[in-house]
């Protein structure tokens, strides 16, 4: 991986929002979690429609981006909730230019 160069500017929420959604529209049917975000914590009971559904509707930044210059990509807390209505933040980290996404963990948060 490259450790200089163009470094893109990170999304904003509306950006990311457009981003996300195009991706889930244009794979149905694939993955869009890590291994660990689908399998590394099953007793969390967060379920893909769990994800999906958080990432579909109204959400927030959990806290600014966060560059990763080993990946060189941008990573992206996002503040949302399960089906359920529990609250929930997802990770993903998101190519630019492919305009593509992949949930790298989530975690229920405790009631606020």
């Amino acid at each position: 991986m490259s450790t200089v160069g163009y470094r893109p500017p990170y999304l904003s929420e509306s950006a990311l929002k457009a981003l996300v959604l195009m991706a889930i529209e244009g794979v149905p049917g694939s993955s869009l979690e890590t291994f660990h975000a689908r399998f590394g914590h099953l007793e969390r009971g967060i379920s893909l429609d769990d994800v999906i559904h958080g990432l579909k509707r109204e959400w927030k930044f959990e806290r600014a981006p966060k560059f990763n210059a080993a990946e060189w990509q941008w990573k992206y807390r996002i503040l949302t909730e399960t089906v359920d209505g529990d609250a929930l933040t997802i990770m993903i980290a998101v190519d630019t230019n492919t305009r593509t996404f992949e949930v790298l963990t989530r975690w229920k948060r405790a009631s606020q």
